[in-house]
């Protein structure tokens, strides 16, 4: 195959090239052009293979990178965003578990926080965001060992009926609202005992 040309991708980054050769175009990062001594002309296919390959894994670690230092992201979040940047499995495979290894990528670390920041949310609601940010069970599941959220379920009773005649309509909007946010049944029953508040529906 043959070198036509080859420009910088972007003015801003003097790390990328966009490379024409005569089986189409495509992306080399300097430092690997440097190191396969890429340059116009013939040029061996399978050389040009291992440099391409090489280079997406750079340019993925760069996005990576920049995308994971905006906020914590999850591995599922992270492979869905260069699955869109039209990376390819391999190169997403090895991105992720490059950054795993230097602790810039880790599941465990964004489930503690996430529910370290979200002090409102009942355990069960906690859950289901992980779950949802792609979290794996295994690893969130320890983190609720001792979770309780009965206090979180107060606090959240105690905002919704401020201002309001608790009579059984108001009641029955409460078990609903609680039960809506993820508290348990147990936990909400605690929480009406404790309010004084009876379910009639028991």
């Amino acid at each position: 195959m043959e070198i036509l040309s080859f420009k910088l991708k972007s003015k801003t980054n003097s790390n990328v090239f966009e490379v024409n050769t005569s089986k189409g175009v495509f992306l080399l990062y300097a430092d690997v052009m440097v190191k396969r001594n890429i340059k116009k002309g013939e040029i061996e296919e399978n050389l040009f293979d291992v440099a391409v390959k090489e280079s997406a894994v750079l340019v993925a670690s760069d996005l990576a990178v920049k995308y994971l230092t905006s906020a914590t992201k999850t591995e599922k979040q992270l492979k869905d965003y260069l699955l869109k940047k039209n990376f390819e499995y391999e190169t997403i495979k090895e991105v992720v578990e490059k950054l795993k290894k230097y602790n810039l990528l880790n599941d465990l670390n964004f489930a503690t926080s996430y529910i370290k920041c979200n002090p409102k949310f009942s355990a069960n609601k906690l859950k289901q965001k992980l779950s949802g940010f792609g979290v794996k069970k295994e690893v969130f599941l320890p983190l609720f060992e001792d979770f309780d959220d009965t206090e979180i379920c107060f606090a959240t009773a105690q905002k919704f009926l401020k201002n309001k005649v608790v009579d059984k309509k108001t009641t029955e909007k409460l078990i609903r609202h609680l039960t809506n946010k993820g508290f348990n049944f147990g936990t909400i029953k605690n929480v009406l005992n404790r309010l004084k508040i009876a379910d009639e529906e028991e």
